[in-house]
């Protein structure tokens, strides 16, 4: 959080109130779960910073209906859980304000406030650095990335990119079999390195009918 500095409050034009607390909901469930923008945006099958995009307050990108399914099998929720109940009691307000700090990087503030009570914070957030790594509690056993790599070729050896996969799927299958916790990041790496360089297979990445990325060895 950032105490010391002044936050200005900022309109939201680009996009409806209800398609802003959808933003802020996965925002928290995708913090939760340790993810960041570039993370989330692997497992959702997009582009590298489709997230980022997303959670800019500016830009006019929203997270269409056919995502809210995507989501709950990403995060394991309710649809309740994204969809903002727009017709809740008590009303409550939305306001988000914004700030540069010293590096010239802008952050945001959201806050809501239920009727009869004081502003209360939701989260601050901004721009992610694509290989940022959201620290885990201490407690977590964590999944070393060379544990990925080798995981990832020996699928490949198996022929389990004989048919194409969701980053999702592979994700999920590799947290199955890994003991600890995986980095979404890890195996985006993993997929990345596989490009027929060095000595290694190649694994190929194309839209699905879904206009989903999916990976394998395509012929």
């Amino acid at each position: 959080m950032h105490p010391d500095l002044e936050f200005r409050e900022i309109q939201i034009t680009t996009m409806p109130l209800i398609e802003v607390e959808k933003m802020l909901n996965v925002l928290l469930l995708r913090k939760q779960k340790r993810y960041s923008q570039f993370e989330l945006s692997f497992l959702m099958g997009q582009r590298d910073y489709y997230v980022r995009d997303a959670e800019n307050p500016k830009h006019t990108l929203v997270y269409t209906i056919p995502f809210t399914n995507v989501f709950r099998q990403i995060f394991n929720c309710d649809v309740q859980d994204i969809v903002p109940d727009i017709n809740s009691t008590p009303k409550y307000s939305i306001r988000m304000s914004e700030v540069t700090d010293e590096n010239g990087n802008i952050i945001y503030r959201t806050e809501k406030q239920v009727e009869g009570r004081d502003w209360e914070l939701i989260d601050e957030f901004g721009t992610e650095a694509k290989d940022l790594q959201l620290e885990f509690p201490e407690s977590t056993v964590l999944v070393q990335e060379q544990e990925v790599h080798d995981w990832i070729l020996q699928k490949i050896e198996a022929g389990y990119f004989d048919i194409a996969n969701n980053a999702l799927q592979i994700f999920n299958d590799c947290s199955a079999e890994l003991i600890g916790a995986v980095r979404p990041l890890f195996v985006a790496n993993a997929l990345k390195t596989c490009n027929g360089t060095k000595g290694l297979p190649k694994l190929n990445k194309k839209k699905d009918g879904n206009g989903r990325f999916v990976f394998g060895i395509f012929l």
